[in-house]
Parts: C-alpha cells; sequence; structure tokens
C-alpha cells in the first residue's frame, strides 16, 4: 500500500508516471485527512486508471491533456464521501458537495494559480463523475477522470477488451488495494439515502438506497422507495405541467 512517504509509488508494469507537485503532496494529505483509506485508495486508483487509459481511449484523440489537472480531480473526487461531516452540505448531492470543496480548496491553495477555466474544467469532473453519458462528450480531461474512475469499478472488464490487462489490473491493485472500498460505498451511499435522500433521487446514490436501503442491509428499502418514486424526474416535470395546464385552461375560460 502506498504511504505518506511513497505518495508517488513506482508502477514498472503499467509504465505510468504519476506528475508531482506541491498542490498534488498537499491534495493527497487533504483526502487522507477527510476520507476514509479506502476511499483514498479508491482515489489513487483512479489516477492511475486514468494515465494509463490517457493514451488508449480513441475517443480521447492526441489532443494536449492537463495530467496534473486529471489526477488532482481523481485524488479529491470523492470528498463528498468524506469523513469530515461539517464539509457536506444538507441540500447537495454528494458529486457537487466534492466539486465545491475542490474548488475551494484550490482558491485557498496559494501553490496553485489556477485560472477559470482551469477551476471550472475541474469542478465539471467531478461534479460529472457519475454521469458518464455527459461526461464523456465534454472536454477530454472531464472524460478522462470518468473514465479513470469507471475503470477502478471494472477492473479489466473494461470495455474495450485488452485495454486494461490483468497484469496492469493486478498491480495498481496491489499497490492501492481495496481495502473493503465495496462494502463501506455501499455503507456511504445507503447513508446519503437516509440522511438527505432528497439529494440522491436523481443518482447513482439512490439506486443504493433502493437496492440496500438506508443501512446496507435492506432496512428500510420499501419506505426509500416510496419517496424515490415521489422525488423522481417524471414526477418533477409531470406535476409542475399539470399545474400548468389547470392556469392554461383558467385562460381559455377568462376569454371567453
Amino acid at each position: 500500500m502506498a504511504s505518506a512517504q511513497s505518495f508517488f509509488p513506482p508502477l514498472p508494469i503499467t509504465g505510468i508516471t504519476f506528475p508531482t507537485s506541491p498542490l498534488l503532496e498537499s491534495a493527497l494529505a487533504y483526502t487522507k485527512e477527510h476520507t476514509s483509506p479506502s476511499i483514498v485508495n479508491h482515489c489513487l486508483r483512479s489516477a492511475a486508471f486514468a494515465l494509463l487509459l490517457a493514451p488508449r481511449v480513441e475517443s480521447l484523440g492526441d489532443e494536449y491533456i492537463d495530467l496534473e489537472l486529471v489526477v488532482y480531480s481523481c485524488i479529491m473526487h470523492d470528498l463528498g464521501l468524506g469523513t469530515t461531516k461539517a464539509f457536506l452540505s444538507p441540500d447537495k448531492r454528494f458529486e457537487v458537495d466534492s466539486a465545491n470543496l475542490v474548488r475551494q480548496f484550490l482558491r485557498e491553495h496559494d501553490k496553485a494559480k489556477w485560472d477559470k477555466h482551469r477551476l471550472q474544467l475541474s469542478w465539471d469532473a467531478i461534479a460529472l463523475h457519475t454521469t458518464r453519458s455527459i461526461a464523456h462528450y465534454k472536454e477530454a480531461e472531464v472524460a478522462l477522470v470518468q473514465f479513470g474512475i469507471s475503470a477502478d469499478f471494472a477492473g479489466p472488464n473494461f470495455p474495450p477488451e485488452g485495454i486494461i490487462s490483468i497484469a496492469e489490473y493486478e498491480e495498481i491493485a496491489t499497490t492501492f488495494p481495496r481495502l473493503g472500498f465495496k462494502d463501506q460505498l455501499t455503507d456511504i451511499m445507503c447513508g446519503l439515502c437516509r440522511d438527505k435522500p432528497h439529494t440522491t433521487f436523481d443518482n447513482i446514490a439512490g439506486e443504493y438506497g433502493r437496492n440496500f436501503g438506508i443501512d446496507g442491509k435492506g432496512t428500510g428499502r420499501e419506505e426509500y422507495t416510496k419517496q424515490w418514486a415521489e422525488g423522481s424526474l417524471v414526477r418533477a416535470r409531470v406535476r409542475p405541467l399539470e399545474a400548468c395546464e389547470v392556469i392554461e385552461r383558467s385562460f381559455s375560460t377568462s376569454a371567453t
């Protein structure tokens, strides 16, 4: 496992080289301070997979990619699932909490002289990291962050077949072990469904609640599913339109 002393350990099988900067070192220290070890390692694996995939994903083309921004965004992308609850909002989905915290860190960090465009790219990459149907069609950095994070869930099954070898996956997963990541992520996501359910109805967290309840073990699943249905995107669109129809009918009545 990587330690604070081996911040960017060698990965000779993958052949990737992490960019290094005071900002990235500070970002990792901050993530370690405010998230669990399993989340930290997930973020580091995501960064490693992003670097591995950068020259391999055809849709990224051959344009310049800001790899410091990509690694920074991967390392910090799950602050909204952190252990420092005072940082987290009561009314925003976790991806937005993460993106806001990351932007705030950049603005306050005297070593980071990022212009507005870089700030926005990082914010977008983090806010959209669970929304691949949008992220993949934005700037290369935004897409690559999403690819790296997705690759940590798929491993050598990440499409297309063979783009990540078993040996490469083994090296990354051994260097940054999972430490019970799957179960802890389930607990955290279900906790969001319990603690601020209205922020989970339109994103992946809601799927955890519908499948695993509000404690990861099935408790409250039926009740949460009812809440989810009431707050679903379709209802959020149909009900206001129905109300508009009522108002519009009054227009017709008054006109006659």
